[in-house]
């Protein structure tokens, strides 16, 4: 049987409430998104998580060729960040691998920009658009069941 906790607070003039709410083993963690679609998440129920998360952020530069001495650099202003990082859709932590492909595959097809939020931050002052994924079948079952894929996932900032 699950504990109970109790509490008790006003919530407008006098009147006194009382809220129950039991307290589980679950514990689950939103680890952050991209949009609404894919929403990376940790609970005893479903692991949806990513590794290796690589952010690039870079200038963009002019090369003037000079006589005699080393080309002269110039600075033309920033270029788009991009985002790397690889997950793992496995069903058995819960995760639907084809319809978790699929809606990333709708979101690269679409061109639609996205939040991109880790840890209830966004990733930089713009949304992103997904450019690739490349997909790695791991484990497949009997009647073509999909039971693990990796994915690698390239997104660029769009300004």
């Amino acid at each position: 049987m699950a504990k109970k906790k109790t509490i008790t607070g006003k919530i407008t003039g006098p009147a006194m409430k009382t809220i129950s709410e039991p307290i589980s083993g679950n514990s689950s963690g939103a680890i952050g998104n991209i949009g609404k679609k894919v929403i990376f998440e940790t609970s005893d129920k479903k692991i949806f998580n990513f590794t290796r998360m690589q952010r690039t952020v870079k200038g963009r530069w002019a090369s003037h060729t000079r006589v005699r001495k080393k080309p002269k650099k110039q600075f033309l202003g920033p270029d788009a960040d991009s985002i790397t990082f690889t997950i793992e859709l496995n069903a058995m932590h819960g995760v639907k691998p084809r319809k978790t492909v699929n809606n990333i595959e709708k979101l690269i097809r679409t061109g639609k920009p996205q939040t991109v939020v880790i840890g209830n931050k966004r990733v930089g002052k713009n949304k992103f658009v997904i450019t690739e994924m490349s997909e790695s079948w791991e484990t497949i079952l009997n009647k073509g069941e999909v039971v693990k894929i990796v994915c690698d996932l390239t997104l660029e900032e769009y300004l």
